[in-house]
């Protein structure tokens, strides 16, 4: 933990976190997602000491990035975000590096292989299914081997506030309809009303992220808490590991039909073309 006087408590005007929870709960949200990062590296077997660069997307203005100045003095933090002045705001009061975010999370000029750390705290609540596997491919490439990501979601928690009604940015069809999904896939996301963007609210049980990471590959799942980030979100901790490339699909569809076709077939018939392949197959490595 830090002492609280060393954290910036200097806040934008244009900070609409605070008009929406107050200055209290402003702060204590900071607080307690530095404690999620603390267990994340913990988790992941690293000291704090080994992180040189972090980045923090979506800053925002600055509510956990102050944080995470006070506690990482000597590390290099890049404040990335949408929202310009949240960026410049970061940059010119907080001391952060200024980058701003894209649309097209490929297009976020992030350079690969650059972090030790990287903390994504509510952007995966707001966003579709299929924006997931391109953000966690993004993030995966701009870790340094062995580095951490750490992001937050909507999870079993979250649907207990959806279910009580308690979204207030939601009408009752969105949240029915939210429920609904979410219950019979792992997985619901609906706009914002009114909205162009397409940021939204999404619902995501801990096993269908598992199943975006696995899907995605390079990254191996360390810790999950549920309910961590202010009591609130479940937090994901993952370390970018060149041994979880396996997780990606390579086994090609014709071969997966033809596998599916033998077994349908006779035993004998089977047996007989399986033992006419594997001598192909080998009269083929034979002349290679």
């Amino acid at each position: 933990m830090i002492d609280e006087s060393a954290v910036d408590k200097r806040i934008s005007p244009a900070e609409q976190m605070l008009r929406a929870h107050g200055q209290e709960h402003y702060f204590r949200a900071g607080q307690s997602a530095l404690e999620c990062i603390q267990k994340a590296l913990d988790a992941a077997s690293i000291s704090p000491q080994r992180i040189k660069r972090v980045l923090d997307l979506p800053c925002g203005h600055g509510r956990v990035l102050r944080y995470l100045k006070a506690a990482l003095p000597t590390a290099e933090i890049t404040a990335c975000d949408l929202l310009r002045d949240g960026v410049d705001f970061c940059s010119s009061m907080l001391g952060a590096t200024a980058l701003y975010s894209c649309d097209e999370p490929e297009d976020i000029p992030l350079e690969p292989g650059s972090f030790d750390l990287i903390w994504v705290g509510s952007l995966f609540t707001h966003l579709d299914s299929a924006l997931w596997p391109r953000f966690l491919a993004v993030f995966r490439n701009a870790l340094c081997p062995g580095g951490v990501l750490v992001f937050t979601t909507h999870g079993r928690n979250a649907y207990q506030f959806l279910i009580g009604g308690t979204y207030h940015s939601l009408s009752h069809r969105q949240e029915t309809l939210l429920a609904y999904r979410y219950e019979r896939t792992g997985f619901s996301y609906t706009k914002y009303s009114g909205s162009e963007s397409y940021y939204g609210h999404s619902q995501s049980h801990p096993a269908w992220v598992i199943h975006q990471l696995t899907a995605v590959g390079g990254l191996r799942l360390v810790n999950l808490s549920e309910n961590a980030w202010d009591q609130h979100q479940d937090v994901f901790t993952c370390i970018r590991d060149p041994a979880c490339e396996g997780d990606i699909r390579r086994t090609a569809r014709v071969r997966y039909l033809r596998h599916m076709a033998l077994n349908r077939m006779n035993p004998w018939l089977r047996s007989a073309l399986e033992d006419i392949w594997e001598r192909l197959f080998k009269r083929r490595a034979v002349c290679d």
